[in-house]
């Protein structure tokens, strides 16, 4: 028969159809809707009807997971949650952490705040209840352990170097290794880019040939005399190492520096000893290492604190 069908495909009766047609007309979409409502036969009480494939009218009874979740709700240190839809749901501790080194400090119960990391490299964490998070970043307290605060050192290069960012140290240890430069000259240390006439001190050169060790000058130059501490050395073809010790660099006063350098050339081997006050009043929060002239050609700086 050409009945007209539905959406299902099933055949309907025509409004022409004969009274002996209808019978076999029935039968026919009977059959066909009892046939694809067959998947709703069945299930038990608390069962759902699920579909089984993306084909029409074809499903199956299941039985839902037990403790469905029917909502989100957000605890401490957790944000977000819902009942339908998309439900998101954040790390508010993480979300709190601005910077590289930043910690998650407790302040209370069921409380947190950031702190951010200390700005100065050898700072400790150190515990104070005055402190919001009861924590803060500070220098070492007491002794005379020196801190190493540039890591693996600091290349030494072009006509002058710099290393800044220093505080809340007292003493400072400063030590150059394997420096050379394009040309030869002197080498010299300022304190807070202060090039000005408050540098000065007293100078002692020991040379040696053979066996035989000199005292070659002795040199005063006044409180305020030189505008920055020179020392000998270093040149294209010979490497120096040297050292730097500063005392009172925290303070507001005077700061009592010793240089040591020892220079092996072709000329003769030497050593160069000097004590230096630096009567800047400003606490010391960056040292700069020149060559008289040309520039650095290698060598590395360390520099260590001690409170």
């Amino acid at each position: 028969m050409s009945n007209p069908t539905t959406y299902y495909g099933w055949q309907m009766p025509e409004p022409t159809s004969l009274v002996t047609d209808l019978p076999a007309d029935f039968e026919v979409f009977g059959q066909a809707v009892d046939t694809d409502f067959q998947d709703l036969l069945g299930g038990t009480t608390g069962q759902i009807l699920s579909k089984t494939s993306a084909t029409d009218l074809d499903f199956t009874w299941v039985t839902p997971n037990a403790g469905d979740i029917t909502g989100v709700t957000a605890g401490t240190g957790i944000s977000g949650g819902g009942t339908s839809g998309t439900v998101t749901v954040t790390n508010s501790m993480a979300t709190a952490i601005d910077a590289k080194g930043d910690l998650i400090v407790g302040t209370g119960a069921d409380a947190f705040s950031r702190l951010a990391v200390g700005a100065t490299n050898g700072h400790v964490l150190t515990v104070d209840s005055a402190e919001a998070t009861g924590l803060k970043y500070a220098a070492v307290a007491g002794g005379s352990n020196f801190v190493a605060l540039n890591g693996a050192g600091t290349s030494l290069t072009g006509a002058s170097t710099s290393i800044t960012g220093l505080s809340g140290y007292d003493k400072y240890y400063v030590y150059i290794y394997n420096a050379t430069a394009t040309v030869s000259a002197t080498h010299s240390f300022t304190f807070n880019s202060d090039t000005t006439s408050k540098y000065g001190g007293d100078a002692l050169r020991l040379t040696s040939s053979g066996s035989a060790i000199n005292i070659v000058g002795l040199s005063f130059t006044g409180l305020n005399g030189d505008t920055s501490i020179s020392l000998g050395g270093p040149d294209a073809s010979q490497a120096i190492n040297s050292t730097l010790v500063i005392q009172g660099a925290n303070s507001s006063g005077a700061k009592i520096t010793t240089q040591l350098v020892g220079v092996t050339s072709s000329s003769g081997n030497y050593a160069d000893l000097r004590t230096t006050i630096y009567t800047g009043t400003s606490v010391i929060s960056s040292i700069q290492i020149k060559v008289s002239s040309g520039s650095f050609n290698g060598g590395t700086v360390f520099i260590y604190g001690s409170a």
